[in-house]
């Protein structure tokens, strides 16, 4: 190389925006992550609008030690998002709050959301797999590839969540359509985006006021998570009518949007890396495994907003009262000094299950039995099909470049090799 050529720029905070780096941020994660926290993201929260609203500056936290720190410190690093609240959607519920009315919420929503209530829907998740299974592959001979995503991934979900919430299944696209234009992984206009959010609280105001007509008039409860957020109560104290709204536009946008995700990502593993799915053939026991280390390989969620309450000091970073602080669970999950050999898929890897994709201290996710679930079992329907899985033709994958909020395939062509008659 000639002494005089161009050095090439350095990599910086604020290029993570880019649609290659979304695609694939792991090895952009890196080349920040000595240096770490660094200063200049600006990227837009969940539900405001791109080319109406402005993002805020945002320190860049990349490490596992440090993301999980900013997780849990819930008094130094608040979950409000004024940003979002000032956008033409609603704040969400709990990932938006600070105790104490975070504790307050939480206590009412996970009596509503309890695991025995999740697993009581598997008979009919289970019916819900089969039948867009049956769709999907309905007249393709062996070994043709389809797009799950389209097919599967993002229609699943959105009919779970329609189920779960009382809502007819012919509105299910619409749900999906709501939840990819709140969390930005679609490229829309923003008076699409907008028309969106306006569009899921005009539904969800309305289906709510009907529900609360029919139970005030004597219909008896259901086992919908509505009447669930509508009834339960603790200590005298149920949710407000607002805040059912709330809630059900948040199970939705993460239901029916960053599930879809983890399914895609599912798909990706069973079919790209052998080791997974002759585990699951010789012992389906063995999903938990397969389930965290996709979680922690290609978990969804990558990144969530915090601000900071006070000054404090995170490594080099001088961190001032009001900053805005961008927590990456992506990288912490590929964090070398945690997960040795980071982009490597691996059954045998004993900490796993300490990934950050469901996040971490208050703010965990309330909503992850529902989607282990989904995930579960799709893999076992995946199991009594087909023989294996795997690629077709070289155009397989191709990663969504819209958002880091998510990642997650665009398009997953697949092909499957079902079992003999």
């Amino acid at each position: 190389m000639s002494a005089h050529a161009p050095q090439e720029a350095p990599f910086t905070a604020a290029r993570l925006t880019e649609p290659a780096v979304v695609r694939d941020p792991y090895p952009f994660y890196d080349l920040l992550r000595d240096a770490a926290p660094v200063f200049g993201y600006l990227d837009y929260p969940p539900g405001t609008v791109p080319g109406v609203d402005r993002p805020q500056p945002a320190w860049v936290v990349l490490s596992y030690a440090d993301v999980q720190r900013v997780a849990f410190d819930h008094e130094t690093f608040s979950s409000r998002d004024t940003l979002q609240e000032a956008s033409s959607a609603p704040s969400l519920m709990l990932v938006n709050h600070d105790r104490p009315e975070h504790t307050r919420l939480r206590r009412i929503a996970s009596l509503a959301f309890t695991p025995g209530a999740v697993q009581a829907l598997a008979p009919a998740v289970r019916n819900l797999v089969r039948a867009t299974l049956d769709t999907l592959l309905a007249g393709r001979p062996d070994g043709a590839a389809v797009d799950v995503m389209d097919g599967y991934c993002d229609v699943l979900p959105a009919r779970v969540m329609a189920l779960m919430l009382g809502v007819p299944q012919d509105r299910a696209a619409e749900i999906r359509r709501w939840a990819t234009a709140f969390m930005l992984s679609a490229d829309l206009e923003p008076a699409e985006r907008q028309a969106c959010n306006h569009a899921v609280m005009a539904f969800y105001t309305a289906h709510v006021d009907q529900r609360l007509a029919e139970l005030a008039a004597g219909a008896p409860r259901s086992d919908s998570l509505l009447d669930a957020f509508i009834l339960t109560e603790v200590e005298g104290e149920r949710l407000t009518r607002d805040e059912v709204i709330r809630f059900c536009m948040t199970a939705t946008v993460a239901g029916a949007e960053t599930t879809s995700f983890l399914l895609g990502n599912l798909f990706t593993v069973l079919a790209d890396e052998p080791a997974a799915w002759a585990a699951l053939q010789q012992d389906v026991s063995r999903f938990g495994a397969v389930y965290d280390e996709t979680m922690r390989l290609h978990g969804p969620p990558q990144r969530l907003f915090r601000i900071a309450t006070r000054d404090v000091t995170i490594g080099p970073a001088e961190i001032r009262a009001g900053d805005w602080v961008a927590c990456f669970f992506g990288a912490a999950n590929h964090d070398p000094e945690t997960f040795p050999e980071p982009r490597r898929f691996r059954l045998d890897r004993p900490n796993s299950h300490r990934h950050m994709s469901l996040g971490h201290g208050i703010h965990r996710c309330l909503g992850a039995p529902l989607a282990r679930l989904e995930a579960g079992q799709t893999a076992l329907e995946l199991l009594a099909r087909c023989d294996r899985l795997g690629r077709a033709d070289t155009r397989g994958l191709d990663w969504q470049g819209v958002s880091l909020l998510n990642h997650g395939p665009a398009s997953n062509r697949i092909a499957f090799w079902r079992k003999p008659a």
